[in-house]
């Protein structure tokens, strides 16, 4: 049996339910049985060896197919179980951050609304959600035009070839110049070749190529969040001056 663990839930699937176990890189791809499209699931981020390893070894496990049995449907086979709660306690990661930077705000909330009155405090909430706002689109813009510039500019282009279907993605393989073979993993439907651009120092990182156009687009939608980032700062600003009098 193989166990694959996610944030919130456990997979517990057993050699039964299992057709194909196959190692790519530095990733491993367990195929189940039955089904009209083939459900695939994906565990990346552990050593090449490793992966050869876990695939050689599984494999070996893998009863042999006996085309006169009864077809098997493997994921229904697949146990899932809830994680216990503990294992995502409250005071994990980042949440003891929050919670001090929520008191910190509602204590500023406070502040304003005793110096300036509920106008103030409406002004503060408001300047906060659209100064988040404009924030996080930005840097969430920003960061994949980055990626996607420095790929285009130092990134190789070659054709992917469809492979097969996962649970939640396509999966196609392409070949880098080097000879190695990788996997790109999109949405959608369809199964067309695609041209995609890959990192030559880290061939596992590609995407589809971006053209000029779809980078200047994103630009510009970027100046919409700019300026409601603006507009957030000066309402946080004229609120915040209240408690020195500057309302």
């Amino acid at each position: 049996m193989v166990v694959l663990r996610r944030s919130a839930e456990e997979l517990r699937i057993p050699v039964e339910a299992m057709a194909e176990v196959r190692a790519e890189g530095r990733a491993v791809e367990i195929e189940l049985l039955g089904g009209a499209e083939p459900v695939v699931y994906r565990v990346e981020g552990i050593s090449e060896a490793g992966a050869a390893a876990f695939g050689q070894s599984v494999g070996r496990l893998l009863p042999t197919p006996d085309g006169d049995a009864e077809a098997v449907d493997g994921l229904s086979l697949v146990d899932v179980r809830a994680l216990p709660g503990w294992n995502r306690g409250w005071f994990s990661g980042r949440r003891p951050v929050a919670a001090v930077g929520a008191l910190v705000y509602a204590g500023l909330v406070a502040a304003v609304g005793v110096a300036g009155g509920g106008e103030q405090v409406a002004a503060l909430l408001g300047g906060s959600v659209a100064l988040y706002a404009g924030c996080f689109m930005i840097y969430a813009g920003g960061r994949a035009n980055v990626a996607d510039w420095r790929l285009k500019r130092h990134g190789i282009t070659v054709v992917a070839q469809f492979s097969h279907y996962t649970n939640k993605w396509r999966v196609y393989t392409y070949t880098t110049a080097t000879g190695q073979s990788y996997t790109y993993q999109t949405s959608g439907s369809g199964t067309d070749p695609i041209e995609i651009i890959y990192d030559p120092a880290r061939p596992g990182d590609a995407r589809v190529g971006v053209s000029v156009l779809d980078t200047l687009i994103i630009i510009l939608l970027l100046a919409l969040p700019g300026s409601v980032a603006v507009v957030g700062i000066f309402l946080v600003g004229h609120s915040v001056a209240a408690l020195w009098g500057g309302a």
